[in-house]
């Protein structure tokens, strides 16, 4: 839910979603509208029919009883079973007047005497069903008229209680349509969710190519039917690309240019000093031999660069199937004969056959520049140990550990960096160019590996080799 891509889809299909089901509700309303009036208007009339025939047969019972007792009986109360109106029993609220219009009960309200006012001698309900009073005549056992009244809104069952809900279940084709909708809307708010992410998810891909050295990497953007705030993003990335590009490549062809030309005064200078050491006394032999020393390292250093400046333009490299353990049991015996001198060792353990496809020479000279620096720093009187295993991820891992000082943890990923001294006087007195490391790290990725250091709990540091393994495919 993190990603562009699912906030914009969730977000589109759920305004789409709520927008649907808000004109469906509306759209079933407005046809269930005038089925809902006629319901009320069928009520209205069934309740007015009810109160007819409640106060008549009421009316005709309270009258026969005031003319024999001299006094009208009290209302009855009538059940909710009676009328299947919900709530408890009601009395009905009814009041009597004689023909001439005056009150045989008490307490009459205003809206009854003008009723039975407005209707003296007219037959019938005084108002239309449902509204004000309603007003029926009766006659007594002795031929006498009477008027009984009450208000249409009083009294059981429907005359009191509201009109029962219309019942409005969703027919199946409503849910049909809510069906229909969500699976079209999230269709066409997924397909534009991704049309509007993969500008983005372009750039992204781009952006780790070109983190992962690959100078030449640049976004495809359309020049026509778009020119959004996008696509000048991908505009200004090419540029950039294009720009770092350049720069990196003028770094480059300026440190081959400089390396090649170094390497004819150091040839000249070598020369001179070996006329010089032919024409001195002995005592000069000692800074004569600090010259050669000094023009020795340096032509070590000019070889690292250019190493390092092929590997970078990855010249044309031949590429074969390697046999990894035979690789690093040859480059740990060499090493280890030169420790010797040195009262350390390097030790090796054997394992089968792990072939990695790769240039024999180019992967001998990454491996034999971790293991000649874990001799360098490794504790006088210890053994650097070289471990070479094949991985669940079908790619071999070289593990060098050395027993040293280690490294500062914030400066793990800078010492494959060329020309990155953890400490300055420390690798100068060790004889180190600061390019051995770099040359293993170009060497690596140029094969589709990676490398990386950490410090051992107890001591020392371990440089982790993976290369990918010969596919049998």
């Amino acid at each position: 839910m993190h990603s562009i891509f699912s906030k914009l889809f969730f977000s589109f299909w759920l305004a789409t979603i709520l927008s649907g089901v808000v004109f469906f509700l509306l759209a079933f309303n407005l046809r269930l509208a005038p089925l809902h009036e006629e319901h009320r208007r069928r009520w209205d009339a069934e309740r007015a029919g009810f109160m007819s025939e409640v106060l008549t047969i009421y009316g005709t019972a309270s009258v026969a009883s005031y003319e024999k007792n001299g006094k009208l009986p009290p209302p009855p109360t009538i059940p909710p079973k009676a009328t299947g109106a919900p709530g408890p029993a009601h009395h009905l609220q009814a009041f009597f007047f004689k023909a001439d219009g005056s009150a045989l009960s008490s307490e009459v309200p205003p809206q009854i005497r003008d009723a039975v006012q407005r209707q003296l001698g007219a037959p019938g309900a005084a108002t239309a069903p449902g509204r004000g009073a309603l007003v029926l005549p009766i006659t007594g056992p002795s031929g006498a008229r009477y008027l009984v009244a009450s208000e249409s809104g009083t009294g059981p069952g429907p005359g009191n209680a509201p009109p029962p809900h219309f019942p409005r279940p969703f027919p199946p084709e409503f849910w049909l349509q809510m069906l229909i909708t969500f699976v079209v809307s999230g269709a066409v708010c997924y397909g534009l969710s991704w049309r509007l992410t993969a500008p983005v998810r372009r750039l992204r891909s781009a952006t780790q190519e070109l983190a992962n050295g690959n100078l030449a990497t640049r976004v495809a953007v359309k020049s026509k039917g778009r020119g959004d705030e996008i696509v000048d993003l991908g505009n200004d990335f090419n540029q950039m690309a294009s720009r770092l590009e350049k720069l990196v490549n003028a770094h480059r062809q300026l440190l081959r240019d400089v390396s090649h030309e170094l390497r004819s005064p150091l040839a000249r200078m070598n020369v001179a000093l070996e006329i010089a050491r032919q024409k001195s006394p002995e005592s000069a032999e000692p800074p004569l031999q600090r010259i050669q020393q000094e023009g020795e390292r340096l032509d070590q250093l000019i070889g690292e660069l250019l190493a390092l400046s092929r590997l970078d333009g990855d010249a044309g490299t031949e590429r074969s199937e390697v046999d990894l353990a035979e690789l690093a049991a040859e480059v740990v015996q060499d090493a280890d004969f030169e420790a010797c001198a040195s009262n350390r060792h390097v030790e090796y353990l054997p394992t089968e056959g792990i072939m990695v496809l790769g240039n024999r020479e180019l992967l001998r000279r990454a491996l034999e520049n971790v293991v000649r620096n874990a001799v360098r720093y490794t504790a006088v009187g210890s053994s650097v140990q070289v471990a070479l295993q094949r991985t669940p991820g079908q790619q071999a891992l070289v593990r060098v550990k050395d027993f040293g000082p280690g490294v500062p943890e914030e400066q793990l990923s800078d010492i494959f960096r060329p020309f990155y001294r953890v400490a300055e006087a420390r690798d100068r007195q060790s004889g180190g160019t600061g390019i051995g490391l770099a040359i293993t790290e170009r060497t690596v990725a140029l094969h589709g590996g990676s490398v990386a250091a950490r410090n051992l709990p107890e001591a020392g540091l371990e440089v982790e080799i993976r290369l990918p393994l010969v596919s049998r495919n």
